[in-house]
């Protein structure tokens, strides 16, 4: 006997299992511990602002609550008035909107991977494509594609059009061949701050994203998971502007294209948490489409009641908003002063948890040898390809424990890219930093 074949649609997730999943395992077998396991691997990958854990553990601790009948109970899948008139505030007080946010603007779900979920239904019939700025954040082709069989397309750029107005031809190029082969792209996925890079984008080059969303009429995902983890100006880095400041959206894209994503995760440091909010101030279909979704979206009643306690003392959170700032704000400068030193090459950034760095050549040409894949003579011809890039992760993962994602989780134009999290104890950091540059000078 046998059982059934899986839907063709489960079959083809399991042939798209993201790289950081593999990684998720090493970790949990053997996670460093400065006490109890400091030969493990540092994780100097996944995007979570450890830095402030203290504080947030000390100010939940403080404010938890013996469970009432109401924990016990169906709360609200889409979010109470309460905890979505606090999420509103959060915008009103930081994001420097035109129009004040308003509770009903505003879905809550288990996470932004969920609301990306539910826009994928909400916006796309299977097959439809999601056109994304690469490099890019590395789960939107399992959140998009997974269960709603949306496509998640990267449009692969040279690394110094990232944040020119010039790429917009690569989106043009990309829509048009979709076109020619019969599928369609009904939407725009944008990161600002942006994810790996870690830069906002310039006002500029968001008009011409929304004309171009426009004209091809598209809808705009505008994704803000950074927007509070802005931690410097730089000459070089645009400042971060939120969609919701814009006086003249309406001159670019009609508003009611735009979707915004933002939550607890990064910002807030709370990842365990899982909870994410979308909102759509302009468009009132969108939002009763994604309240008709958020039952699959549902949190416990006590994290709604937990959480809306925390949001609501203004004075803490603005306080520990700073506070993350201003570590992130030290971690970052401590890292660059690093890779300056060590002649790394890395992308300057404001924003976010993270650096985008190539490492050196010599990483790879360790790796291979230790390998038993290179000799002496080969050395000069050594060059990164997504099968070198995928040793040395695994080398620099196992062997020297730290685990940085490569670049071709993000959809890297080129090979040799890596995005490293910052936002860790700095202690740990330190041996992180010292660990990388052993991968890359170590001789077999």
């Amino acid at each position: 006997m046998t059982a059934p074949e899986l839907s063709a649609g489960s079959q083809t997730a399991m042939t798209k299992l993201p790289l950081v999943f593999k990684a998720i395992g090493w970790l949990t077998e053997n996670l460093y511990d400065k006490e109890s396991n400091p030969s493990g691997i540092i994780n100097a990958g996944i995007a979570a602002n450890t830095m402030i854990k203290s504080h947030l553990l000390d100010r939940l601790n403080s404010i938890s609550d013996k469970f009432i009948p109401s924990d016990l109970e169906y709360n609200i899948p889409y979010g109470g008035a309460k905890l979505r008139s606090e999420i509103a505030a959060i915008f009103n007080r930081h994001f420097n909107v035109v129009e004040p946010v308003s509770e009903e603007d505003i879905t809550v779900t288990n996470g932004c991977t969920t609301a990306i979920e539910m826009l994928a239904f909400a916006l796309c019939n299977p097959g439809d494509h999601v056109l994304i700025p690469a490099p890019c954040y590395l789960a939107l082709e399992n959140d998009l594609g997974s269960r709603a069989q949306a496509v998640a397309t990267p449009v692969k750029l040279p690394l110094e059009e990232s944040m020119s107005a010039n790429q917009i031809s690569y989106f043009e190029q990309a829509l048009s061949d979709i076109e020619a082969s019969g599928d369609k792209v009904k939407v725009l996925f944008l990161m600002s701050p942006h994810n790996p890079l870690g830069a906002s984008y310039p006002r500029k080059v968001l008009q011409a994203f929304f004309k171009f969303a426009s004209e091809h009429n598209l809808y705009v995902v505008m994704d803000e998971i950074y927007a509070l983890s802005v931690f410097g100006q730089s000459n070089s880095v645009a400042p971060f502007e939120s969609v919701l400041s814009w006086t003249d959206l309406d001159s670019y894209i009609d508003p009611a294209s735009v979707v915004i994503l933002h939550g607890l995760s990064k910002d807030f440091g709370l990842n365990g948490f899982r909870m994410g909010w979308a909102l759509s101030p302009w468009n009132k279909d969108l939002t009763n489409v994604l309240r008709c979704y958020s039952a699959f979206g549902y949190r416990p009643a006590y994290t709604d009641r937990l959480i809306t306690k925390f949001l609501s003392d203004h004075e803490y959170i603005d306080s520990m908003l700073q506070i993350s700032q201003s570590m992130l704000a030290s971690n970052y400068k401590h890292v660059a002063k690093f890779l300056d030193q060590h002649a790394i090459r890395y992308i300057p950034c404001t924003a976010g948890h993270f650096v985008w760095l190539q490492l050196p050549i010599s990483a790879c040409i360790n790796t291979l040898r230790k390998l038993g894949r290179l000799g002496d003579k080969d050395a000069a011809d050594v060059k990164w390809t997504a099968e070198n890039e995928i040793l040395v992760w695994e080398d620099i993962a196992r062997n020297h424990c730290v685990y940085i994602p490569p670049g071709q989780s993000f959809f890297s134009v080129e090979y040799g890219w890596f995005r490293l999290t910052f936002s860790i104890d700095k202690d740990d950091l330190d041996i992180a930093l010292d660990r990388l540059i052993q991968a890359c000078t170590a001789s077999a």
